[in-house]
């Protein structure tokens, strides 16, 4: 298992091997985070339309909200799947929120959502969709040098599929070795089997970017000069980010951070 500007460096190594619809239809306003050093009522949500190269921003409690949602602080993990509707978000308290087709669902500890990562730290979670005949997609809870992977089934079934012990790669990220803060999962459904950007992981570790895709290529990034941050207006500083996703359908990354 793998997660994936100024000069980017490339090369190969080995790994292992959704879309927010309510908060998408949302009127996004600028906003930053708290620089009093306070942590702020409401964390928000910074949105990077990837082709524009524009950002936004709206507070997490305007757009999380109902007796299901997550809270709008202490979030560690988030990630969007790509062939269903379907959000998880991951709380600092241990708690799995689930959004499926636009509405939360009754939360519940990760033991029970994810019993084989009970005790596993999570810091971030990815995701990758089949590429055979069967409709699922592959979960990644991320934590200190494992990797446990659940099967999720279009119905909302989970299924274990594997618990990896993580290593650092020469030439990839230290996935042993640094914690992996937050990650990027940019999925091209129609480049299967054509293009090896089909599968992109941006992964975050202290002040590193990886990138890695469908030929197992990695490629190292500035955390502060890479293909989110360059310094472009409204955006969050990299630094302070606690976890983010990937909207596929619309084309935007999303950033949580105070």
């Amino acid at each position: 298992m793998s997660t994936t500007g100024s000069s980017p460096t490339t090369t190969s190594g080995p790994g292992t091997s959704g879309v927010d619809s309510t908060a998408s239809q949302t009127t996004e306003e600028d906003g930053g985070s708290s620089s009093s050093g306070v942590e702020p009522v409401s964390w928000r949500r910074y949105s990077l339309d990837v082709d524009a190269g524009v950002w936004s921003s709206v507070p997490l409690d305007e757009i999380w909200v109902g007796p299901n949602a997550p809270p709008t602080t202490g979030i560690v993990a988030t990630t969007a799947l790509t062939l269903f509707d379907r959000i998880y978000v991951v709380s600092d308290a241990g708690m799995v929120y689930e959004q499926a087709d636009g509405v939360w669902q009754t939360p519940e500890p990760i033991a029970e959502r994810f019993p084989a990562a009970a005790d596993l730290d999570v810091s971030s979670m990815q995701h990758t969709p089949s590429q055979g005949k069967t409709s699922s997609e592959d979960v990644f809870l991320i934590g200190p040098q494992t990797a446990v992977i659940y099967t999720q089934f279009e119905n909302g079934g989970l299924e274990l599929a594997n618990v990896v012990d993580l290593m650092d790669t020469k030439g990839g990220a230290p996935q042993a070795s640094v914690v992996n803060d937050w990650t990027v999962t940019v999925i091209q459904i129609e480049g299967i089997g054509v293009d090896v950007d089909w599968l992109r992981w941006y992964g975050a570790y202290a002040n590193e970017l990886w990138l890695f895709n469908a030929a197992f290529e990695w490629t190292l990034y500035p955390l502060d000069d890479s293909p989110f941050f360059s310094g472009a207006p409204g955006a969050p500083d990299p630094f302070d980010v606690r976890a983010a996703y990937h909207d596929d359908a619309f084309g935007r990354a999303h950033f949580i951070a105070p």
